[in-house]
């Protein structure tokens, strides 16, 4: 596994980006082979692609400005197998032009799936959407305006966020760096209450939709260390699992 010796939360320059994970210097899904990492970014201020975080997980948009999105190519597949592939997958957030913010390392929380957005010609057609979250989960900033609480919660505000989002970079260019545009109030959640994984579950036989089969190790915190017998140790994020239907005991 790839160490890049960052804090979560530290800003970066594109140029740092590139020579911590000898990646390319352009697009948001940059793979590696010297450091065996796949680097992705969700980058707010271009407002071609259409990110947002519901309940802590990201939906990220797949590779590939116009036209439907295939997932069988290039980085979109390394994306989508990134669970058995030996990948480390690193995400980064823009919100101000030119910062990048290392939001740590992610997996797949659940499968791909498809969506319509518009391309950068403006013409509507399939992306794929690829839900992932920090491992282990943090409090890394993240964009207000592109989080959600629930599902619901992304109906009642996040139809029009996007072009919301865009007027406040515009207003911000023009001002000089000082936005005048003021986004809407978004409520503040109430505090979750906290997740106790249960004690009796080290030991247990599992199986992942995505890793296969698998012994649960030991407990960290809110998340468990499973020991799988094709992809090896995974720490997975106990709750996440159950609510998604993500592992079965057996």
């Amino acid at each position: 596994m790839f160490d890049p010796g960052l804090k979560i939360g530290q800003k970066l320059k594109n140029a740092d980006v590139v020579d911590t994970f000898k990646c390319g210097n352009m697009g948001g899904m940059r793979r590696s082979k010297t450091t065996n990492t796949l680097v992705i970014v969700s980058d707010y201020t271009k407002g071609i692609y259409h990110d947002k975080w519901i309940e802590g997980v990201l939906h990220y948009t797949g590779m590939g400005k116009n036209g439907d999105q295939d997932i069988n190519w290039a980085q979109n597949a390394t994306l989508a197998a990134c669970g058995y592939n030996g990948v480390d997958v690193h995400l980064f957030e823009v919100m101000d032009a030119g910062e990048y913010i290392y939001c740590g390392r992610i997996e797949l929380v659940d499968k791909p799936y498809t969506e319509t957005q518009p391309g950068e010609d403006g013409a509507p057609r399939k992306v794929w959407m690829f839900p992932i979250r920090p491992v282990p989960d943090n409090d890394v900033k993240k964009p207000p305006m592109f989080v959600f609480k629930d599902m619901d919660d992304f109906k009642a505000r996040g139809r029009d966020v996007d072009e919301q989002y865009m007027k406040m970079v515009a207003a911000k260019k023009k001002s000089g760096g000082k936005s005048t545009y003021v986004p809407p109030v978004i409520p503040k959640p109430e505090p979750k209450p906290v997740f106790v994984v249960p004690a009796d579950v080290v030991g247990k036989q599992i199986k992942h939709k995505a890793f296969g089969i698998g012994v649960i190790k030991k407990i960290t915190g809110i998340n468990i260390e499973v020991k799988f017998d094709k992809v090896g140790d995974k720490a997975l994020g106990y709750e996440v699992c159950i609510k998604n239907k993500l592992i079965e005991f057996i």
